[in-house]
């Protein structure tokens, strides 16, 4: 029996839809949940909603308060709902729960637990809130009993615990509280524990000491009791009204007991860090323990509290692997957290991401992702890139050159990144596909009505087409060999005569400078014969022209567009108008500044008589109209040979760009060379003119 799905009217942040739906509405994995998402996106809420509804195994008794209550411009709701579904319940448990079950649309047991409070104001009692908890189909609902009641309750660590209060003795100890329910302290009906033997034997040993005369033949229990004598009425002789004090450390039962226990650690390693594991420790001790009925959902908010990053990934890895085994497994952990470690260290199925009141699970079910890509991310999902999930915008770089520049060139145009809650996640590579499938929701979610995930993501990346200069300039062969759609690479299964082979796309728009090259690529899936070379030859010859440089870039931006782009997200895709950022920016209206950056990257000393001389004569020939291209292409030289570092460059050019934003601003702005990057940057802040 687990949770799995909790949906909520009018609670905190989550309104109720125009229809009559549940603001928010979240589908639980079995075992293992994290809730992420940026800060006030609704994930405490969550959490609170679930036990409010189940109820706790603390002491403390959750109420329901004004601030509960959804409120917006049009004022405050006075009622509120929410609605927990337990699902794969048992034989046992559906004849526990058997009076309030329900069926799904599969014909399935399907418990539905059902909080409702109402805001009452009248001139006789006031202003009350009236809370219910009910279980049961809708309108057919009633009271649960008080031990169907007790096993929904659900273990809470609210977050920035006090775990030395937690462990403390007293009244409401959470320590007492854990041990009861555990088998070690439950003891058969009219048998003794253990615990309470020992306690009154020490009990009567310290009631003897107490009794051990010390000098004159006195006692201190006699000595108290002739003081009590005096201040009691006197007694007659045959009265039975006589008092009798008695030492003891505490009474002798099991309850008493274990509310005067507590647990430490050693006070050389006590720090809020260990305590806050000694009492998630503690909580864990009722987890699976004899309990094989109810759902026994663990909730912990912020799990990180008071642990640094290895600490919480040892945690979450250790709870995790306790829930493996479904056989032996009873748990259900629903956990919050702010931290990238633990997001990049939790499969990414156990994710749910909450964005715009709206909670998207991440597992297969729900998204576009393929096992593969599953598998992909969980080794290449680090802590920075993790950052997208607690981000309001995204924007996904292949490179360390756009990561270093566009934070510089966001706060030139007056939107820095940082203050729109935006993150800029630098993929290292061109695996964009399986990022962008991340936030693409499967057909089967979008079928149930479900929204698609509003969160902007901009994918910026290179056309990665040489223009015509670099032929010329270079002396290269001005032919290539290349697909240019999916229609002529299929025409190879012809020529070769060949039926229902599958090739792979990836070899579209690569450039191949010999038939034997592209011959090779081909042969990764293809048996591929000599005999046929004048067919593959004339089929993919390419005779490199401006116009022909044109149309590969104008057929591999469209492809782009629609390999990365999804009607079920908001993923725009900007790419570089010509070649490269740095040949782009070569370019551009900040083809100086580039140059300056350039060769304070390139040269030991740039400042001497002689470099400066040579950056000079390069920045009176950037400032000329003729050439525009060729020049753009020997500033970039340096840069494409790897005579200096893209990275350096970058940073280099961001630091320029900074000191000098006011007198550029405009020029960005206007720059069509340099839109796509400012687009990009529009896309997950504002549009131009909105702010």
């Amino acid at each position: 029996m687990y949770l799995k799905k909790i949906k909520i009217w009018n609670f905190r942040k989550f309104g109720e839809r125009e229809d009559g739906a549940p603001g928010v509405e979240v589908e639980f994995n079995k075992r293992f949940n994290i809730i992420i998402g940026e800060n006030d996106a609704g994930k405490s809420s969550i959490i609170d909603a679930i036990y409010l509804t189940l109820g706790t195994l603390s002491a403390e008794n959750p109420r329901i308060t004004d601030k509960d209550f959804y409120s917006d411009a049009y004022g405050t709701k006075d009622n509120l709902k929410i609605e927990c579904i337990f699902a794969d319940l048992t034989e046992e448990e559906a004849g526990v729960f058997l009076e309030w079950l329900s069926f799904n649309s599969m014909n399935e047991f399907e418990l539905e637990v059902r909080l409702t409070a109402k805001t009452l104001n009248n001139d006789y009692i006031g202003k009350k809130i009236e809370k219910n908890i009910k279980a049961g189909p809708l309108n057919a609902d009633f009271n649960l009993e008080r031990i169907p009641k007790e096993l929904l309750k659900t273990t809470y660590l609210k977050p920035l615990r006090d775990a030395e209060n937690e462990l403390r003795p007293g009244f409401k100890s959470r320590l007492a509280q854990i041990l009861s329910g555990h088998s070690a302290f439950r003891a058969a009906e009219n048998e003794t524990h253990i615990l309470e033997e020992i306690v009154s034997e020490t009990n009567q040993k310290i009631e003897d000491f107490f009794k051990t005369t010390y000098k004159d033949e006195k006692t201190i229990i006699g000595e108290i009791t002739l003081y009590l004598n005096e201040f009691f009425n006197k007694s007659r002789k045959d009265s039975t009204n006589v008092y009798q004090p008695r030492f003891q450390v505490t009474p002798a039962k099991l309850s008493d007991i274990l509310k005067k226990l507590s647990l430490d650690l050693d006070d050389n390693v006590s720090g809020l860090g260990s305590l806050n594991l000694l009492f998630i420790a503690a909580e864990l001790l009722l987890l699976n323990e004899g309990k094989k009925i109810g759902p026994s959902i663990t909730l912990i908010e912020e799990i990180e509290a008071h642990l640094h990053p290895q600490a919480q990934l040892r945690l979450i890895k250790f709870l995790q692997g306790i829930l493996e085994d479904e056989d032996e497994s009873n748990g259900q952990f629903i956990i919050s957290t702010h931290s990238t470690t633990l997001a990049a260290s939790t499969p990414l199925e156990n994710i749910i991401l909450i964005h715009d009141n709206n909670a998207y699970p991440m597992n297969f079910e729900n998204t576009k992702l393929e096992k593969e890509d599953y598998e992909f991310l969980e080794r290449f999902l680090d802590t920075t890139k993790a950052n997208l999930f607690f981000a309001r915008g995204v924007i996904l770089v292949e490179g360390d050159a756009e990561n270093l520049l566009l934070p510089a060139l966001a706060e030139v145009i007056d939107r820095p990144l940082h203050k729109y809650g935006v993150s800029i996640v630098n993929l290292g590579n061109t695996a964009f596909k399986r990022y962008a499938k991340i936030f693409s929701r499967s057909e089967e979610w979008i079928g149930r009505g479900l929204p698609p995930l509003n969160l902007p993501i901009s994918l910026i990346t290179d056309v990665d087409v040489k223009p015509y200069i670099y032929y010329e300039i270079e002396e290269k062969k001005l032919e290539l060999y290349s697909f240019e759609n999916e229609e002529q690479l299929k025409k190879v299964l012809d020529i070769y005569e060949l039926k229902d082979e599958e090739l792979s796309t990836d070899i579209l728009g690569k450039e191949f400078s010999t038939l034997k090259k592209i011959k090779d690529a081909l042969e990764d899936s293809l048996l591929i014969c000599d005999e046929k070379d004048e067919a593959l030859k004339e089929l993919t010859l390419k005779k490199i022209d401006n116009h022909y440089i044109s149309m590969l870039e104008k057929d591999k931006k469209e492809r782009l567009e629609s390999e990365y782009k999804s009607e079920t997200s908001n993923i725009e895709v900007f790419i570089a108008p010509h070649w490269t950022l740095e040949y782009v920016l070569a370019l551009s209206s900040l083809k100086k500044e580039l140059a300056v950056a350039v060769h304070y990257s390139r040269y030991k000393n740039p400042e001497s008589k002689g470099n400066m001389a040579k950056l000079d004569t390069l920045i009176i020939e950037l400032n000329k109209e003729e050439n525009t291209v060729k020049n753009a292409y020997t500033l970039f030289k340096p840069v494409n040979e790897k005579l200096v570092s893209k990275a350096i460059v970058a940073q280099q050019l961001a630091k320029n760009l900074l000191t000098k934003s006011d007198e550029i601003k405009e020029a960005i702005e206007d720059d069509s060379y340099l839109s796509y990057l400012v687009n990009a940057i529009y896309h997950v802040t504002e549009p131009k003119g909105e702010r």
